[in-house]
């Protein structure tokens, strides 16, 4: 008979494998590859939709700096802001001194520059670890603000003839948390949950120091406090939020970084008022053409209306990469695309 813990791992995988949310890239993307194929020999040109943010190589294609991207956006906070944010070298031995002196307090959030999919983020509390995070990362640092509220991943766009853009894609993003019963340990509280079960290979690498630790009755353990589906979040569909003063907001800012038509900003914002009416919205991070449609990862949302959510996405893409030529901005080659392709491949991503 195979044990509890064993059943357990079985079944969590057993749901990996039937919940599309949770299969690879190569298994989800042959649909979206083909789909956008058809657009390029629509429209006899096979880079279009990576003219979509003529500002950003290849559109953001991939290697975008997190630090560069927030520092692109021109003149004053307005409606939508910038959190609070400080970019440091690669290696800086007065790293942790340089925070001090910018007024950052804990908590603090760290993030190498040129990550993917929350590889390397950590919500920092402490000095010890603030010191032990810096001096694990080989990459420029961006030190952010952290800030409490609801999370957003808001998918703006605007087509350079349009007057006004649009939010196809309005995600809530929600920590994951497990619950203490007085008796249970974390490892087992993980392998009760019928969601965590299914992340249990990755929490147990995360948590692999404190997995006996027995939580009191009642107490929450926080073990996916980033916002990136791949570690752990929930996401859910939120496109009934979008309002007129919202896509008013997402104009604006927009219009602070000339070039860029096309992305996926993560925001936070104290409730769902402030985000309907456009305000209090801070931005934490600004993902360019790779920026997923992300709503479509919800728990049960329907492979078919994920499919077509992607293949409007890359068509408003492409469409705006059409605007763009026509003004005169030439669409990357293939071979600029394929150089940066490649040199995501070879960077070396790490947890910290």
């Amino acid at each position: 008979m195979l044990s509890w813990k064993k059943r357990r791992l079985i079944i969590g995988k057993w749901r990996r494998l039937t919940r599309w949310e949770f299969w690879p890239m190569w298994a989800v993307y042959p649909p979206i590859i083909c789909w956008a194929l058809w657009l390029a020999l629509k429209n006899r040109e096979w880079t279009l939709w990576a003219n979509c943010n003529p500002a950003l190589p290849g559109s953001g294609l991939a290697l975008e700096s997190k630090g560069g991207n927030l520092d692109s956006f021109q003149g004053p906070d307005l409606r939508v802001e910038r959190a609070r944010y400080l970019r440091l070298p690669a290696c800086s031995p007065d790293a942790y001194e340089r925070i001090q002196d910018a007024g950052f307090r804990f908590p603090i959030v760290l993030k190498p520059n040129l990550g993917q999919r929350g590889v390397g983020v950590e919500i920092v509390h402490s000095e010890e670890a603030a010191r032990r995070w810096l001096a694990g990362c080989q990459d420029e640092v961006v030190v952010q603000e952290f800030i409490g509220g609801l999370e957003f991943g808001v998918h703006w766009s605007k087509h350079p003839g349009e007057e006004k853009g649009q939010i196809l894609s309005l995600c809530g993003k929600h920590p994951q948390r497990v619950t203490g019963d007085g008796k249970s340990t974390l490892e087992e509280l993980i392998l009760k949950d019928e969601r965590a079960v299914m992340m249990a290979a990755f929490y147990f690498r995360k948590f692999a120091d404190r997995l006996d630790m027995v939580l009191p009755d009642g107490q929450d353990f926080l073990i996916a406090p980033i916002g990136t589906h791949s570690r752990g979040a929930i996401f859910t569909d939120e496109r009934h939020l979008v309002t007129p003063e919202l896509v008013d907001a997402f104009d604006e800012l927009g219009a602070r970084f000339p070039g860029f038509n096309f992305g996926r900003y993560d925001v936070k914002v104290p409730n769902v008022a402030d985000l309907q009416a456009g305000r209090n919205i801070s931005v934490l991070e600004l993902n360019a053409v790779t920026g997923e449609p992300a709503h479509v990862y919800q728990p049960g949302y329907p492979w078919w209306s994920g499919m077509t959510d992607f293949f409007t996405h890359f068509t408003r893409a492409t469409e705006i990469g059409k605007g763009w030529r026509e003004l005169g901005k030439e669409p990357p080659t293939m071979g600029e695309l394929w150089a940066i392709a490649m040199a995501h491949r070879e960077k070396e991503f790490y947890e910290l």
